[in-house]
């Protein structure tokens, strides 16, 4: 067995410090799912200021069919399976004709959570804090990236 011993990188780290900002500031405003905020600044911290800025852009667009297309169905019947796969459909067909087709798979994700994780929530409040939850951890890690050690080849973000 050979193993290569690595150094941790600055990406590793600013990943790092971006789930912890993102985490202290879901506590500090009494949020109910840290994880989401978490997620979005994982997804988000990419290796140049301007990746991060379209991976959040597109994670973002993602969120916001997702939770449109979940909040309309799980206002229906949330948990419905026939919903649920409509729903699916209507996700994949809305990102096409957007051309957001680097958002199709999170904004999947996003209707899933919503139609499947309400357990008594509203499922406008619910769909409007998903939306809350990435916004956080988009702008969390893009800033991280930008102001800690930033990588040489920064760009305009435009």
């Amino acid at each position: 067995m050979n193993i290569r011993i690595k150094k941790i990188g600055m990406r590793n780290i600013k990943t790092a410090i971006a789930v912890v900002i993102s985490v202290i500031i879901s506590k500090l405003l009494k949020m109910e799912y840290p994880f989401y905020i978490a997620i979005a600044s994982i997804i988000s911290m990419q290796s140049s200021v301007e990746a991060s800025f379209k991976a959040g852009r597109n994670r973002m667009l993602g969120t916001l069919i997702g939770a449109i297309v979940g909040f309309f169905l799980s206002s229906i019947n949330p948990g419905n399976i026939i919903l649920i796969g409509l729903g699916i459909i209507a996700v994949i067909y809305l990102c096409s004709i957007f051309n957001w087709e680097q958002s199709t798979s999170i904004a999947c994700v996003v209707f899933c959570a919503i139609m499947m994780n309400l357990k008594g929530s509203s499922p406008f409040l619910y769909s409007v804090n998903r939306l809350l939850d990435t916004f956080i951890g988009i702008i969390v890690a893009v800033g991280v990236n930008y102001f800690i050690s930033p990588p040489k080849d920064i760009k305009d973000v435009d």
